[in-house]
């Protein structure tokens, strides 16, 4: 519990924001380390005020943490830190990654190699239902971990193509991981907590607050390989998402629809800027040189150099310099070189122009 405490009463400090508290963590460590503390150890750091500093040392709780640490308590929530193993690294990667993550249900490594997000309107058509169920029980079969937003609708349908294929789905909440919104999705929410997790980064005990929930969208697209919008306006939150994975250098998918629904004309925007049209599954499985016949196939397992070096090309996607990655990892030319050719044959990365390498999940 410490370690989350001390997390919560850094961001609860002025002028400490996410991006200083990931600065102060990556360079002090864990807070738990320095917070609530009288430390030399801010002694040195030159991007907070000594107000802040003094503040940070003060040895108080932050707010509302009785109530907070009786809800995680209550409905077993778990923490991850941005310096925690399992933190996704396609999240930290992306302009504005969340600390730390609370998360209800169960979170595997392997859920986050094969991500892809399909998100849409709560007013889908039965065309819309129907190709998601399709596209998500494809993806799933695939291997793929589809996360969505639990919310009613294309996002609903997602989660359940997941589910009812035997597969893992992850639900980004855009309240406390304690919370269930909307409250008639509960029994979904069930479900997924037996095969997935619900996430967020907002403090167990936070409602649903109409602005959380296009701040949550960027999570939907950061740790997802490429974001699938099935029907939306121009102005939906859908296209939001596809607006974040945009920026975040991901793919973008977008299903064509009829040019006198209004619930297509945001897809049929995308596709007109370039999102890969998408008129079946084999066009998204594609584009991660994967075929339905033998997509089932598991992760291979990887070496503790291979993990290394796979989490390194996940982080600076699309591709990477060969002679970045010599300077990342600090290994020779053929250490290297017989690293990458390992992978290269279990089909986790491939060499492309310019002597470069791209991780294919």
């Amino acid at each position: 519990m410490r370690k989350i405490k001390t997390w919560l009463k850094l961001l609860e400090t002025p002028e400490i924001g996410n991006a200083k508290a990931i600065k102060l963590a990556k360079i002090l460590g864990e807070p738990e380390t320095f917070v609530g503390k009288n430390s030399d150890l801010l002694a040195d750091i030159d991007f907070i005020s000594e107000a802040a500093k003094e503040k940070i040392s003060t040895n108080s709780e932050p707010k509302n943490w009785e109530k907070c640490a009786n809800l995680i308590e209550k409905h077993n929530i778990k923490f991850l830190s941005i310096l925690d193993e399992n933190y996704p690294s396609l999240l930290k990667s992306i302009y504005d990654p969340p600390p730390f993550l609370f998360y209800r249900g169960s979170l595997k490594k392997d859920d986050f190699r094969r991500t892809i997000a399909i998100v849409g309107t709560r007013k889908a058509s039965n065309y819309g239902k129907i190709m998601t169920k399709k596209i998500g029980s494809a993806l799933t079969k695939a291997g793929f971990t589809i996360v969505s937003g639990l919310a009613f609708g294309i996002d609903t349908i997602a989660h359940l193509s997941a589910l009812e294929s035997g597969g893992r789905t992850i639900a980004v909440m855009g309240t406390g991981v304690d919370q269930i919104y909307p409250p008639r999705n509960r029994e979904i929410a069930d479900k997924i907590l037996e095969n997935g997790a619900l996430i967020s980064e907002y403090i167990p005990g936070s409602k649903a607050e109409k602005w959380n929930f296009p701040t949550r969208n960027r999570i939907i697209s950061g740790i997802s390989l490429g974001t699938v919008i099935i029907e939306g306006t121009k102005t939906s939150g859908a296209l939001l998402t596809a607006k974040f994975a945009l920026d975040q250098n991901r793919d973008i998918f977008a299903l064509p629809g009829d040019i006198n629904r209004e619930q297509a004309s945001g897809p049929n925007y995308l596709i007109k800027l370039g999102a890969k049209i998408i008129t079946s599954p084999s066009d998204i499985l594609e584009e991660y040189d994967l075929v339905l016949e033998n997509a089932e196939k598991p992760f291979p397992k990887l070496s503790e150099k291979e993990e290394k070096i796979y989490q390194l090309l996940i982080q600076n996607r699309p591709e990477m310099l060969f002679d970045s990655l010599i300077l990342e990892t600090g290994l020779s030319v053929s250490e290297l070189s017989a690293v990458l050719l390992s992978l290269e044959l279990k089909n986790v990365v491939k060499k492309v122009a310019g002597n470069k390498i791209m991780p294919l999940y």
